[in-house]
């Protein structure tokens, strides 16, 4: 009996630390500040895959791919944005600015990484084509906002998993329609 007592006594003490370990750090938690949010960049599309970078792109420029296949730069302070390079047919998810000269490396779902530096004395950002590209954009977020994107490895391994269960369930119906009763039932 005694020893029952100091068991649950040990229980007792050991979940009274973890309440008050949980408690601690959920302190710990509400003394974190949440950051303010200081600027939004619009344009770009990220729903067909996962992950997309956004990076500063030297002091003046926020950089970012998108699934339409283009590269957005923006005005780091304005939000404004300031161009729009067509990088890859389907997606840009990889933007890497070089960390001291004007050069950007760019990849995404082709099967290339190009490198992006700037020639033109003149820049050429056509707004027209930009206005139409971030109206497809919107448009095509509104049209699969309840879409969510599977990746295919999981996909198939879900597929095969399904596919093992309907087999195993196949072989049991099997076996009991099959007229072989179990020695023990009779």
């Amino acid at each position: 009996m005694i020893l029952r007592r100091t068991a649950a006594a040990r229980i007792q003490e050991l979940f009274r630390r973890r309440k008050e370990k949980k408690e601690m750090e959920e302190l710990e938690t509400q003394n974190i500040r949440k950051p303010t949010l200081k600027m939004v960049y619009k344009g770009h599309r990220n729903s067909r895959t996962m992950i997309k970078e956004a990076n500063f792109w030297g002091s003046y420029y926020v950089i970012s791919g998108s699934d339409c296949g283009h590269i957005f730069i923006w005005d780091r302070q304005t939000a404004e944005l300031l161009m729009l390079l067509e990088a890859d047919n389907h997606v840009v998810n990889c933007l890497q600015p070089h960390p001291f000269d004007p050069i950007l490396a760019s990849s995404g779902i082709d099967y290339d990484v190009k490198i992006w530096t700037p020639l033109e004395g003149i820049p050429t950002f056509d707004r027209k084509l930009a206005e139409e590209v971030i109206s497809r954009n919107e448009l095509m977020l509104e049209e699969t906002r309840n879409t969510i994107t599977v990746p295919a490895s999981f996909m198939l391994r879900m597929l095969a998993s399904l596919n093992h269960i309907r087999t195993d369930r196949l072989e049991g119906d099997r076996s009991e329609g099959s007229g072989q009763e179990n020695e023990d039932d009779e």
